[in-house]
């Protein structure tokens, strides 16, 4: 039951006592009754379901996706938790990745956490397992009070803060079959309510630390024991029936002739529902169960289904990509993916990978075969970096013209190679213009309004005629770009820097627009 708090005003609350209404009608039901209401079945998003999903899926149901998308431009954050059957949540709660660097820098009265506490009202969809099953419990609405966030909050965040300054201590540590990397950051025996713990695409997504150390990205966190408390009040599940998901079987001539019509090992969940109904068109979305692929030698990761003989689905990818010499991205449903950009990306960021165009990339198989071990690659980085150690910006093309070389670029790899291993360093960020890849050693992303302020700065001047900024542009970077190119950019631009088109020039700022008039 929602409370009418003050710290909500009253159209917002409405709107989230809408949500809630609208909710009652799951309420006590288990995630599959659910499903078959709003049309979804929760196996095939995977044996780990996400709640999240689920929910939205029921805000589509209900019709209130319109509402979760006004609720969220009002500093209201709608998250879902999941209860164990003792009560506790599954895990505790992420928020957003935390730049080190920034936290470093800032005060407690301007900080990033203490603004997300102190602004943010919080919706909680809650689910609760019994029995082995999931079930909506409801939904609660929350607010941090101002003596929890200047009492743990600030303490959590001095100490971030301070460890930060003093450098952080990274530990590698043998666990099982493993080496892992413990740190002194705070944890959840430092703080009631809040922590840090790492959450990354995997051991290769760092980020550099103030002091350029390299950690594994982290987030913040909220501790599961304090959300218990916050949603300990909620009424308790009161589970009468509950028909799970018991569904029709298929005859044994049906599966015979899914077995006989299945070519492929790996499908996208909706190829392979379509590829169904192609051969048995009463075939219903629930009767994908376990059971189901089981009897046809399959398993599921969502997105994907595929043949039971790979271990996972990263088994099945890495035969894909690695045991290549080269690899070019298809059309091919399994390969457009997020999931599959994200692998990409990871093998990208462990240098197996290594792009040559924009969709081919030469794997670690061929590069080995010719000498190129992944110590050649990281010699290239690490000479780029010490090059480049007292420099703004910088191109490829720009880093040769000053002099510098590597025995790596005897292999005659367009520029794209030798950008593709730039782009991995989390010392280095980049910034696309006008198709240039500009690096800055950076812990920040990169900004083009930035980009064209060190040009001001370089040129000492306060302003720039186009042809000027062109010119300038390709002395200092060693490469061509087209006025219409460089002028859609500037376009985009009516605060700083200021772009006049009728003047073809380019200002730091409109005051001197102004001054110049």
């Amino acid at each position: 039951m929602l409370k009418n708090e003050d710290f909500i005003c009253n159209d917002l609350q409405k709107d989230i006592e809408i949500i809630s209404d609208s909710f009652n009608q799951f309420k006590n039901l288990s995630i599959y009754s659910i499903g078959k209401i709003i049309g979804v079945n929760p196996f095939i998003m995977g044996p780990h379901l996400g709640t999240a999903t689920l929910a939205k899926k029921m805000y589509a149901y209900t019709n209130l996706e319109y509402l979760t998308k006004k609720l969220s431009g009002n500093n209201i954050s709608i998250k879902t938790i999941r209860l164990q059957e003792n009560g506790n949540p599954k895990e505790s709660m992420s928020f957003e990745h935390i730049d080190f660097q920034k936290v470093a820098e800032e005060q407690w009265e301007d900080s990033f956490i203490r603004n997300k506490f102190k602004k943010t009202t919080f919706v909680f969809i809650v689910f609760e397992l019994r029995n082995g099953v999931l079930y909506y419990r409801g939904i609660k609405s929350w607010k941090m009070s101002d003596l929890t966030l200047e009492l743990h909050v600030k303490s959590f965040w001095s100490h971030l803060h301070n460890r930060l300054l003093e450098g952080v201590t990274l530990t590698p540590v043998q666990q099982k079959n493993k080496i892992i990397i413990e740190n002194n950051l705070p944890s959840t025996k430092d703080n009631q309510v809040m922590h840090t713990r790492p959450k990354a695409a995997d051991g290769n997504d760092k980020v550099a630390l103030p002091d350029n150390q390299l950690i594994t990205k982290h987030c913040y966190w909220l501790n599961a024991s304090f959300i218990r408390e916050i949603v300990s009040d909620l009424p308790s599940l009161n589970v009468v029936n509950s028909v799970e998901n018991s569904v029709s079987q298929l005859s044994s001539n049906e599966f015979q002739l899914i077995k006989i019509a299945r070519q492929k090992p790996i499908y996208t969940i909706e190829e392979f529902y379509n590829f169904i109904k192609e051969i048995l068109p009463q075939f219903n979305l629930f009767q994908i169960t376990e059971s189901f692929l089981t009897e046809l030698g399959l398993k599921i990761h969502p997105p994907y289904v595929f043949d039971k003989k790979y271990k996972n689905i990263k088994d099945y990818f890495n035969v894909t990509v690695l045991n290549q010499a080269y690899f070019a991205i298809s059309d091919e449903a399994i390969f457009q993916t997020e999931y599959f950009k994200r692998y990409l990306k990871n093998l990208e960021k462990s240098l197996s990978i290594v792009k040559v165009d924009d969709s081919s990339y030469i794997t670690k198989t061929k590069m080995e075969s010719a000498g190129l071990k992944k110590r050649v690659l990281e010699s290239y980085q690490l000479a780029v970096l010490k090059a480049t150690e007292k420099q703004g910006y910088f191109t490829y093309n720009s880093l040769r013209k000053n002099g510098f070389s590597h025995d790596i670029q005897e292999y005659g790899f367009d520029s794209i190679f030798y950008e593709s291993l730039l782009n991995q360093l989390p010392y280095l960020k980049s910034l696309r213009l006008f198709d240039i890849t500009f690096f800055k050693k950076s812990n920040r992303k990169l900004k083009p309004e930035q980009f064209f302020m060190y040009i001001f700065e370089q040129e000492q001047q306060s302003s720039l005629k186009l042809s000027r900024l062109r010119d300038v542009i390709e002395e200092h970077f060693s490469q061509p770009i087209s006025y219409d190119s460089l002028e859609k950019v500037l376009l985009k631009y009516d605060k700083k820097p200021y772009y006049s088109k009728d003047l073809e020039r380019l200002f730091v700022d409109k005051h001197q627009y102004f001054n110049y008039l």
